[in-house]
């Protein structure tokens, strides 16, 4: 019996939509609002019809190899892959096969480990399948076409992952690439994962189209433990093909695994095989933008922590509000609102920092406030909420709805006294050395005056006052 603290071993087969207007092979665009409308003889695999290869689509795709520090094949050409199901029109899928787009590339984690990538290719997505009914009431199942025939590059890692955790990372770290790419569209574009698990020295099992990060990672772990289970009970894993249920969170069998042989690979005679040359190439490599890891680096120069680095490198177009930023204001007065504040509105809000549609401008303009004095943090962040849900400029909204810290010592010292008034246990604790009390008296000054008076100029009056016994 193989012993149950054996390593396990993952690889996975990510499929990736390209953001592209038209399909990979015909001209009919990439987004429909009803079914079966966005569609031709291509998509439908009609006889007769010939297949048109999307530029856009292959340099998104080349572009995508070089950022994963891919080796680009100057040639490749597409290959059918054969079978029979219900959402393949054509019988056989349009792919690559010998001679993908990019090989032998990689993504490094956290860690500081490198997932290698064997191979990025680029091919069509079959139809979706729309199942209605139940098993109960005779279920049947529908096809719209509107989806056959989107771009997709399809990214083959090696099995370097040694755990689920590790995947769904591989993932986040492989969409962030991919959004500096400004290839893919997260939460528009669709994201599937193929993942292979094996527990070494075990049968490897397929876990088949899970979507989403944390489904993967949850995909896994079941899968981790079944196997796990199966090796302990002193039975084989059997090499199959399984699907995830994300209500019960486990897998199921599906089918045995198939072999590439299965697929009867040949060259597509339809289309001609593409050619390019080391100039184009290397002007599609010079139109890479600077990505995640060189951000990192860029920004701990500057003097962020490597947490809150790798935070605001994260996302795009949070990092290229800092860099503005930083032109102004110190470079940590900007991490602490950015990471702290905007990305968690944004979060509660469930909106994309792309979605959002955030003004650099406004927002450099309100960090000059707040690193000037001029804002107090709680009305600052009222601001950012009225500029992330309602558009509007966060300096406008504070001045107009008269919210600045324009209140002197001696309207600030008034409220004080009056918080002191009303807290006699506070001064107590604060005469006992309660660090608390500081941070509650403080609090209750700015809350009388709805934020317009100077955190920090409270705090000062307040030393003062403990200092001289005027309490």
């Amino acid at each position: 019996m193989k012993s149950t603290q054996a390593k396990t071993v993952i690889g996975l087969e990510v499929h990736v939509q390209l953001s592209t207007k038209s399909k990979l092979f015909c001209s009919c665009p990439t987004e429909a609002s009803e079914p079966n409308t966005a569609v031709c003889g291509t998509c439908l695999g009609l006889p007769g019809s010939k297949p048109f290869l999307n530029k856009k689509a292959v340099e998104m795709a080349v572009r995508t190899a070089l950022a994963l520090d891919c080796q680009a094949n100057r040639e490749f050409f597409f290959s059918r892959k054969t079978y029979f199901y219900p959402d393949l029109a054509k019988n056989y899928q349009i792919t690559q096969f010998e001679k993908p787009v990019g090989e032998n590339g990689f993504v490094v984690l956290s860690s500081g480990k490198k997932i290698r990538i064997r191979r990025l290719q680029l091919e069509e997505d079959p139809a979706s399948l729309v199942h209605e009914g139940s098993a109960q009431s005779s279920a049947f199942s529908l096809v719209d076409y509107n989806r056959s025939g989107i771009p997709l590059v399809e990214i083959v890692t090696e099995p370097d992952m040694d755990g689920p955790k590790e995947a769904r990372e591989f993932l986040n770290a492989l969409v962030v690439t991919l959004d500096y790419l400004g290839v893919f569209v997260h939460g528009k574009n669709a994201l599937k994962a193929d993942a292979n698990i094996s527990i070494e020295g075990s049968n490897r099992v397929e876990v088949k189209n899970v979507t989403g990060f944390k489904a993967v990672e949850t995909a896994l772990l079941s899968e981790e433990e079944r196997q796990r289970k199966t090796i302990s009970g002193g039975k084989k894993v059997a090499r199959e093909t399984r699907g995830f249920d994300e209500k019960t969170g486990s897998t199921f069998s599906m089918r045995e695994k198939e072999t590439e042989e299965d697929y009867g690979y040949i060259f597509d005679p339809d289309i001609p095989p593409v050619s390019m040359s080391e100039k184009y190439l290397a002007g599609l490599k010079s139109s890479i933008p600077e990505l995640f890891s060189q951000k990192v680096e860029k920004f701990k120069k500057s003097g962020l922590p490597d947490y809150d680095a790798r935070v605001i490198a994260s996302e795009p177009v949070i990092a290229g509000i800092f860099e503005q930023a930083i032109k102004q204001v110190k470079p940590l007065t900007a991490a602490k609102f950015l990471t702290r504040e905007v990305m968690g509105i944004l979060n509660y809000n469930k909106i994309t920092p792309r979605e959002a549609g955030l003004s650099e401008k406004s927002i450099v303009g309100l960090l000059k406030m707040i690193e000037g004095g001029l804002v107090g943090e709680k009305n600052a962040k009222v601001a950012m909420i009225k500029h992330v849900l309602e558009k509007k400029d966060p300096c406008d909204f504070l001045e107009k709805n008269n919210l600045l810290l324009d209140l002197g010592e001696k309207e600030i010292g008034k409220a004080l006294e009056e918080v002191l008034a009303e807290n006699p246990r506070a001064i107590a604790d604060l005469r006992a050395g309660g660090a608390k009390a500081v941070n509650f008296i403080v609090g209750q000054v700015v809350r009388k005056t709805k934020g317009k008076a100077n955190a920090k100029i409270v705090q000062e009056l307040l030393a003062k006052k403990n200092q001289k016994h005027l309490m």
